[in-house]
């Protein structure tokens, strides 16, 4: 009866979340790269906590289970150093600064769920955030704010049984803002998930998980900066990431 009533809760959910705009990938151009009188203001979001993605179908009993079972990982991904994302506001200055545009950085990270909504329009091509009061506030016509969406690994499930060892799972949002009209001048969503080679299960340092985390950072760091800068993106990631062959789900 648990599992019935948090699939009804779970499809209840999705019926809800049909209901709203699903933003579409807005790609970049080289227009917007022409006008260097635009002050760009460079942001990143307050980083979420490091942890582990539980999918599948699972009742509260299951979810409780598997989130006690792994605890451990999640404790060593809170100590896993995720610089590569949080230095990305530095790399987009001087990509953008070596296109001889101007730019100011937002020093403080952004909690932009404390931010009103956009009530003057909503829909594609429209932030759902109002960013417009940012253009006084840093003397800015446009936002360029990175998201870390997903820190950590993704597992799935059957109940309290886990179908799959978990995997290093990334995923960053950019986006440019007309700070104008609150219109979006590009968006993209980029992830990627990387499985340890051999053993995963290494506490509880989880060397091999941990290096499947850091390539998959490499790897979708570069995909969000090649994205915006119109760049060629680093070579597809290796199925496994770590030492011998890849093993089955525990």
């Amino acid at each position: 009866m648990g599992r019935i009533k948090a699939a009804a809760l779970l499809l209840g959910a999705s019926i809800l979340a049909g209901c709203a705009t699903v933003q579409k990938p807005i790609p970049a151009t080289s227009a917007l790269f022409n006008n260097k009188e635009k002050t760009v203001a460079v942001a990143i979001e307050k980083l979420p906590e490091p942890g582990q993605r539980m999918l599948g179908n699972q009742g509260l009993l299951d979810v409780a289970i598997n989130r006690a079972n792994a605890a451990a990982i999640v404790e060593r991904l809170q100590r896993q150093d995720f610089t590569m994302v949080s230095s990305l506001p530095e790399d987009f200055r001087k990509g953008l600064e070596s296109r001889q545009m101007k730019v100011v950085m937002i020093q403080e990270p952004l909690v932009t769920e404390d931010m009103p909504k956009f009530v003057e329009g909503s829909g594609d091509g429209i932030a759902l955030r109002d960013y417009r009061p940012f253009a006084k506030k840093y003397n800015a016509d446009k936002l360029l704010l990175i998201t870390a969406r997903a820190l950590g690994t993704k597992r799935t499930y059957y109940g309290f049984i886990p179908t799959e060892p978990p995997q290093a799972y990334i995923a960053l949002r950019g986006q440019l803002v007309d700070l104008s009209t609150n219109r979006l001048e590009w968006y993209e969503d980029v992830e990627t998930i990387v499985a340890a080679n051999g053993d995963w299960d290494q506490s509880p340092d989880y060397e091999n998980l941990m290096r499947a985390v850091d390539e998959s950072t490499r790897v979708t760091t570069s995909k969000l900066r090649g994205a915006f800068f119109m760049e060629q993106r680093s070579p597809s990631v290796p199925p496994v990431a770590g030492n011998a062959a890849a093993p089955a789900a525990r």
